[in-house]
């Protein structure tokens, strides 16, 4: 689970790169072009980021209670599988851990663990906590309501840049983004992927 976090962690960060490279481009040269794209892309890569993290960490942490490493969950127990993959497992008693893992990504693999109440649904796969976003928020040192609001937000403005151009209509310009805004968000998903990690490792 500790290389799902750093992995996580490298991606968030990685984005740096391109505020420097946006910073150089709006400080330094005169572009004839709207480089405000190099801002949206950091804040596609940060959620992208954080939806891969939680994938991660449940999928690892499945896996760790499927080897009995770990204490399973209700929503753990209730995880289906088919027949087949039930058969392949039976037979390939080596390979089952290999077979199951398999079977989480293909499950998941068509799910977005973004929106709070999700992303609380993936983590009781392998975190049997009542009042996840309690306990979430309360080491963000944040209020419970405005730290899963926050990230609401951040996810909504996500899906405008990706699914609509980041236009609210089509007689508008596109929305403003500011650098700070990009700044603060991946602050806050680096400290909300931090956070997590604590509570389920």
């Amino acid at each position: 689970m500790l290389q799902s976090y750093q992995r996580f962690s490298d991606l968030v960060k990685d984005t740096e790169n391109v505020e420097t490279l946006y910073n150089y481009f709006e400080k330094s040269v005169v572009v004839p072009v709207d480089t405000s794209d190099l801002l949206r892309w950091q804040w596609v890569q940060c959620i992208s980021a954080f939806d891969k993290f939680v994938h991660d960490i449940v999928r690892v942490g499945m896996l760790e209670i499927f080897l009995g490493n770990r204490a399973s969950t209700p929503k753990y127990n209730s995880f289906q599988i088919d027949i087949q993959t039930y058969r392949d497992m039976s037979n390939n008693r080596i390979d089952a851990a290999i077979i199951f893992e398999r079977k989480i990504i293909l499950k998941h693999g068509f799910l977005a663990f973004q929106d709070p109440n999700k992303v609380a649904d993936a983590l009781s796969f392998i975190w049997n906590e009542n009042d996840k976003w309690a306990k979430i928020s309360n080491g963000m040192q944040m209020n419970k309501n405005n730290c899963t609001t926050y990230l609401k937000n951040i996810v909504i403005r996500r899906n405008q840049i990706v699914h609509e151009g980041d236009y609210t209509d089509n007689l508008s310009k596109r929305q403003d983004i500011f650098l700070q805004d990009v700044i603060d968000i991946r602050a806050y998903i680096l400290k909300l992927g931090k956070v997590i990690y604590d509570c389920v490792k």
